[in-house]
């Protein structure tokens, strides 16, 4: 009989250890992003339910990039409130459908953000609704950026910056030595505050403005570094896709074919057709209808003529055969 040696034990042991594992790797495999993508939008109401404060929102073109842009309007004046207690500069915008985009916390604790800050502000701020809280300074996120920069990438850690940034208001939470982990369970909503200096309402300036090209999720640290955010959109594509649709609505309009025309304008366009075919005519055109009717008047009078000479033949005729009978006759 065949006999299996150590050695061969073993191997096929760390064969099937390997195989194992890999199964297991694939079965626990890294979980789809979720990304906000602004570029699929062409106006407002396409992505927001709500928008508020002293903000102005709009879609834009930036370059061939195709982002939200949002700019204060009426923001902080620190002569005006040394104190900072006003709300002036607190602009926020709910998303529309972040129920559908299915984020989980618990999976999802890593965020990435793609934004180009035009304004001193340090900070990006948003809320979230959990199960267990609306929105509220507790279940928010501070997110450092950095202050009048170009388009960037920033990578954070949801939990951890929420630990970081907590409290801000102590006096409006119950218990501020207990940090309440909001963020788990399905976020029911979402909403981007934009530009943050401090607190209260954020404090954005007058003229501030921050221009958003994508939030989103990831399960692991690894798989938000290697992210590399590809717009489904350009200004370049939404140009083209302006023109096909033109394009193809003129064709549309050129094969359209009345149901029914006014006998009235149907003359007068015939009329109308003549007589610019006639304006148009051309000096041999001209030359040929002149000599075409020279021709027509000549061939009526060599007519007329012919008849009256075959008329007097006749009556010549008719003379002489009477004569003739007539001295018959006498004989």
């Amino acid at each position: 009989m065949f006999k299996i040696s150590g050695r061969f034990k073993i191997i096929s042991f760390l064969m099937i250890a390997v195989m194992l594992c890999g199964i297991f790797t694939f079965s626990v495999s890294a979980a789809n992003p979720v990304v906000i993508d602004f570029s699929k939008y062409d106006f407002e109401d396409d992505i927001l339910t709500s928008m508020g404060g002293q903000g102005d929102f709009s879609m834009k073109a930036d370059g061939d990039r195709w982002v939200l842009l949002v700019e204060c309007n009426d923001g902080y004046d620190p002569d005006g409130d040394p104190d900072g207690t006003g709300a002036k500069g607190d602009i926020y915008a709910t998303i529309i459908g972040f129920k559908d985009l299915d984020v989980d916390a618990d999976t999802y604790q890593w965020m990435k953000l793609g934004v180009r800050n035009e304004s001193n502000a340090p900070h990006f701020e948003f809320h979230f609704e959990s199960p267990t809280k609306g929105f509220h300074v507790e279940s928010s996120v501070t997110l450092d950026i950095d202050p009048n920069s170009d388009y960037k990438s920033y990578v954070y850690n949801v939990t951890d910056m929420c630990k970081k940034y907590y409290p801000k208001r102590p006096a409006d939470v119950e218990n501020p030595d207990v940090y309440p982990d909001h963020w788990h369970g399905h976020i029911t909503s979402f909403r981007l505050d934009f530009m943050y200096y401090e607190e209260s309402g954020g404090h954005a300036r007058t003229g501030d403005k921050i221009y958003v090209e994508y939030v989103a999720f990831f399960d692991s640290e690894q798989a938000a570094n290697d992210f590399v955010f590809t717009p489904a959109r350009t200004v370049t594509k939404i140009n083209e896709e302006k023109a096909e649709k033109a394009a193809a609505a003129e064709a549309a309009k050129a094969e359209e074919t009345p149901a029914t025309e006014d006998p009235a304008i149907k003359i007068a366009a015939v009329i109308a057709a003549a007589e610019n075919k006639d304006a148009n005519k051309t000096p041999a055109e001209e030359n040929d209808t002149t000599t075409a009717s020279s021709s027509t008047s000549n061939d009526s009078d060599n007519m007329l003529l012919m008849i009256v000479i075959a008329a007097i033949a006749v009556v010549v005729i008719v003379v002489i055969v009477i004569f003739v009978t007539k001295g018959k006759k006498k004989e």
